[in-house]
């Protein structure tokens, strides 16, 4: 039977299936805690292939410049946007894996030194795993032991089916791509299982991965060798390891701390529209003067009000996309004065407005 790694702790995941307005409803979708790993590389392919992302990120409220920002935040909307749409523009549907392929080690930071200073191929998987966090990952992962030594579970932290597959296949490949990079390009998974079914790019996953590939799985699992795992890695280094260790457990811990106070606040002022709780309520409840939870937020890089907006940007796509309420109720369910003062604030938030967003949902239907 498999078991789970000492340490490591199933995420909870919802169903794959879930309809639109329980992935927008989610208090996580519009939380700025995503380090933009990903997009970088995203962004880095379409241009190798001739393609801007540019419109699309500031289309997501988002720059070339602040992905290379040291610190930068993403939320999964603006994340999951910028891919849809590079999806539709480059016309690849195995684009995840052609991001994956294109990483090195150095693409994950301190992860990627963590990794290359490590003991051993299993040390690194698991410190890879333990700060998945911090590379940027938009899935969650586990380690298990099984039968051929052990496999790398991903689940998805949010319950937005249409891009599985492809945040699936980009944190495969880059996982396949780190390994041969900081250790021997000739190296192969044991096997490699996915939910999805057999896609008509599945060739493409033979050929990058060079090992069994299961389609229709029970699970999302990269498989890796006994005989594998304890091969020492050739940048073994104890000293730079428990450096980079130290810093990651810090950087986790923070990131924790920042994860639970904003989505904390924003869970509350979703229950409370149309009204917005005053800051000094909110800090009191936490047990800390306005000026404190001020502060601290500006150290996570946001505020408050940036925080009500982010939640009044997810209510207002949900009742939009999946609803028939007039403007005027939808504005008044988002605490606005009118109408008016929604239409502007979609014009910022999506650069387009109610009218173009709700018509382009209904053709797609």
């Amino acid at each position: 039977m498999a078991r789970h790694e000492p340490g490591t702790t199933p995420p909870t995941e919802g169903p794959s299936s879930a309809p639109l307005t329980a992935r927008l409803a989610d208090p996580r979708y519009g939380s700025a805690t995503i380090t933009p790993h990903l997009l970088r590389y995203l962004t880095l392919v379409a241009a190798e292939r001739g393609h801007d992302l540019g419109p699309a990120l500031r289309r997501a409220g988002l720059s070339e410049a602040a992905l290379s920002a040291v610190g930068q935040r993403v939320s999964y909307r603006q994340g999951s946007s910028v891919i849809r749409e590079a999806i539709r523009d480059l016309g690849d549907p195995a684009l995840g894996l052609a991001v994956g392929r294109r990483q090195r080690v150095t693409a994950w930071g301190l992860v990627g030194l963590g990794l290359q200073a490590s003991p051993s191929l299993h040390d690194a998987l698991r410190l890879g795993v333990r700060h998945h966090g911090v590379a940027g990952s938009m899935l969650d992962y586990r380690i298990e032991t099984v039968p051929a030594g052990a496999a790398i579970l991903a689940t998805a932290r949010y319950t937005d089916s249409g891009l599985r597959a492809f945040l699936l296949e980009e944190a495969f490949g880059s996982i396949v791509a780190l390994i041969r990079d900081a250790w021997h390009e000739e190296f192969t998974p044991h096997s490699v299982a996915v939910r999805h079914p057999r896609p008509s790019y599945g060739d493409e996953y033979g050929r990058w991965f060079r090992c069994p590939v299961t389609f229709g799985a029970p699970d999302d699992r990269l498989v890796f060798a006994a005989e594998t795992l304890e091969r020492p890695l050739p940048g073994d280094d104890p000293y730079t390891l428990a450096q980079v260790t130290g810093l990651l457990d810090a950087a986790r811990a923070q990131g924790r701390e920042r994860q639970d106070l904003v989505q904390g606040l924003e869970v509350s002022v979703a229950r409370a529209l149309p009204h917005v709780p005053p800051l000094g309520r909110q800090a009191l409840e936490r047990g800390m003067s306005e000026r404190t939870l001020r502060r601290r937020l500006a150290e996570h890089g946001t505020s408050y009000e940036a925080l009500v907006d982010s939640v009044r940007l997810v209510r207002a796509e949900e009742l939009m996309l999946t609803s028939d309420l007039p403007l005027h109720r939808i504005a008044r369910m988002l605490g606005f004065s009118d109408a008016r003062t929604l239409r502007r604030a979609v014009a910022r938030w999506f650069g387009t407005n109610p009218s173009a967003m709700r018509g382009s949902t209904a053709r797609s239907r």
